[in-house]
């Protein structure tokens, strides 16, 4: 009895009395003998009766049944001559060997004279711990509950009933498992065994920092345990059921937003200070040909694709509170070899050390790149194609109306001779209508040839450039006899493009060439290819009249011919015009060689040859020669 009543009562700073049935006082702790041996008089040893009453036996007994939940506390007078009264729970103790005893938690203690007693601190406390939303207790070095407040055995819901002084925490437990209190745990199974096990010895756990357990009905408890210094364990249990609702929604928002980042065709790349990276999403692992996971605490600068492009971005140095954000286009090589161009936007942010993170976005603009591109080239086509109609209205201006003119004089001056019944002039009138009807045929088949030609090619394919010279020059063999001249052909290789426009290309420079010689000398004409950091060129030269570099701007332009004799150079002024869309058609881009002399040198350049042929690609020598 003298180890539990120490354990019990002997350190506590409120009075606790026990005492027999008749308020003969057994013991007493160190707060109530310093209370009573203020009351002059009075004796609080043991043996000594504490309450003068002959109905105490009675009031005790009634008084321990209604334990802490009595709403009226026992009052009773100690002494009559001193004229003290006090209140006080009366709690029934263990272990009747001898009679009833009863231990008197003391309310409050008030004497008659002017220095009345004031509250005692035992009433302070329990009062306090009442107001507590906190659950509270103490338990004696033998896990025996010795106080607790209201919230403690709210906080068992329908095992509350366990919850008295004397009871052992691991009963409490058992009552809180039999009563259904922890969810899915059904008591005599292993499981229920376990959770009393984990109950005990987190209880015993002291400092630990406690855990969070769920309890009752969708409710959440936390459980501390603190040492006191007489070794008794202060027990905690606190309500946190809305804080775990919190978190639980937080988390969910944290796993829609983190699945949000997932699904995003965009990339996202979060990192620190130090460059190391903080967040991934799969878009960016995929893109640097990693995983989200093995990317976290890696260096950006080992990871980042273009870290000559990306560099801007991943200074940390030159971020700014006044200019956090930066914009970068990055354009990278695809693996199907054409290029890919990103659009990053970096922000950053700022703590007293400067930069703490930036986070990057990249959005994937290689078609919105590759659509402004085909506008930008329709509108280079357009433009062309303006320019073009232009000219085709100034050829119908001028060009064809001539030939108009004379149908319309001739046919006049016909219909004059006829009416007067002349008829010797009529042959010659006749034949120049024929001849000004034949030139507008030509000019008419020459405007179609020329508007069939598309800028761009639908299907490039290799060609064969040397094969596509000599398709020409079958065409052109009844020029190339009637002229007497020659045509050195050197092994070339091929080009992307089409094979039909291009044998025309071939044909009318070669054509040209033919055409425009000296009157006293054979024609002589060589093509060959070479090679430039341009791409490929491909020559067509000749030792004939040349051309003055001071029309090197209209000869390519659309019926703009140099000699207006047809008697002596025939033609429409449109092959020149015809070679330049059939070059711009490949990507390719046509000139002349104003500092080549004597004769005329015209170079086609393409951008890129497709599988080379020979070794000699360049200007053909007496041995490779091939001569029509």
């Amino acid at each position: 009895m003298m180890d539990f009543a120490a354990a019990l009562y002997q350190d506590l700073p409120f009075p606790v009395l026990i005492v027999d049935a008749q308020a003969c006082v057994l013991s007493c702790n160190d707060a109530a003998a310093r209370v009573f041996a203020r009351v002059a008089g009075h004796a609080s040893a043991p043996g000594s009766p504490v309450i003068d009453d002959p109905a105490i036996a009675d009031t005790l007994a009634r008084h321990a049944a209604g334990g802490r939940e009595n709403a009226h506390p026992f009052l009773f007078k100690v002494d009559r001559n001193a004229g003290l009264e006090a209140t006080a729970h009366v709690i029934a103790l263990p272990g009747e060997t001898d009679g009833p005893r009863y231990a008197l938690l003391l309310r409050s203690l008030l004497s008659g004279g002017s220095h009345g007693e004031q509250i005692l601190l035992g009433q302070r406390i329990a009062s306090a711990l009442d107001t507590m939303e906190e659950g509270f207790a103490i338990f004696d070095r033998h896990e025996r509950l010795v106080l607790f407040n209201r919230s403690y055995r709210e906080r068992c819901g329908k095992a509350r009933e366990a919850v008295r002084v004397g009871a052992t925490f691991e009963s409490i437990v058992r009552a809180n498992v039999r009563a259904g209190m922890f969810p899915g745990i059904r008591e005599g199974t292993p499981e229920a065994e376990a959770m009393v096990r984990e109950r005990l010895a987190s209880h015993r756990s002291a400092g630990s920092g406690g855990d969070v357990f769920s309890f009752g009905d969708d409710r959440w408890l936390r459980a501390e345990s603190h040492v006191a210094e007489t070794g008794d364990i202060v027990a905690l249990r606190i309500d946190v059921t809305e804080l775990k609702r919190t978190e639980a929604a937080l988390e969910e928002k944290r796993r829609e937003y983190f699945s949000l980042l997932q699904i995003l065709p965009d990339m996202i790349v979060r990192f620190d200070r130090n460059l190391s990276i903080l967040f991934a999403n799969d878009s960016y692992a995929q893109h640097v040909g990693a995983t989200a996971d093995a990317l976290i605490g890696a260096c950006l600068r080992d990871v980042a694709c273009a870290p000559e492009q990306t560099a801007a971005l991943i200074d940390i140095a030159g971020y700014t509170p006044e200019q956090p954000v930066r914009t970068r286009e990055i354009c990278t090589q695809g693996a199907d070899g054409q290029q890919d161009w990103m659009l990053w936007t970096a922000v950053a942010t700022f703590d007293d050390d400067g930069v703490c993170e930036v986070v990057a976005v990249g959005r994937d603009i290689t078609e919105t790149k590759r659509q402004q591109a085909r506008v930008e080239a329709q509108a280079d086509e357009l433009r062309r194609k303006n320019e073009a109609l232009d000219q085709f209205t100034a050829t119908v201006s001028h060009d064809l109306k001539a030939p108009l003119r004379h149908l319309s004089m001739f046919a006049e001056m016909i219909s004059e001779d006829l009416h007067r019944g002349e008829f010797a002039e009529l042959p010659h009138y006749a034949d120049h209508v024929r001849k000004s009807a034949a030139r507008m045929r030509r000019i008419i088949d020459s405007l179609l040839e020329y508007s069939q030609i598309a800028y761009r090619i639908a299907a490039p394919k290799p060609v064969d450039l040397s094969g596509v010279v000599h398709d020409a020059l079958a065409l052109l063999e009844s020029h190339v006899q009637e002229s007497g001249g020659t045509v050195e052909v050197a092994d070339m290789p091929a080009v992307m493009g089409d094979r039909e426009l291009l044998k025309r290309l071939a044909q009318n420079l070669i054509g040209n060439a033919l055409k425009y010689r000296r009157p006293e000398c054979a024609p002589v004409v060589r093509v060959y290819c070479r090679e430039n950091e341009a791409g490929l060129d491909f020559v067509v030269e000749d030792e004939g009249i040349g051309i003055d570099p001071q029309h090197v701007d209209r000869i390519f332009e659309v019926f703009q011919r140099l000699h207006r004799n047809e008697a002596v150079y025939q033609g429409t002024g449109i092959g020149l015009a015809l070679a330049r869309r059939i070059a711009e058609s490949h990507n390719g881009l046509i000139t002349l060689d104003t500092t080549y002399g004597p004769g005329a040198r015209f170079v086609v350049t393409f951008p890129q040859t497709a599988k080379p042929r020979g070794n000699d690609r360049g200007r053909p020598g007496e041995e490779d020669d091939r001569r029509r």
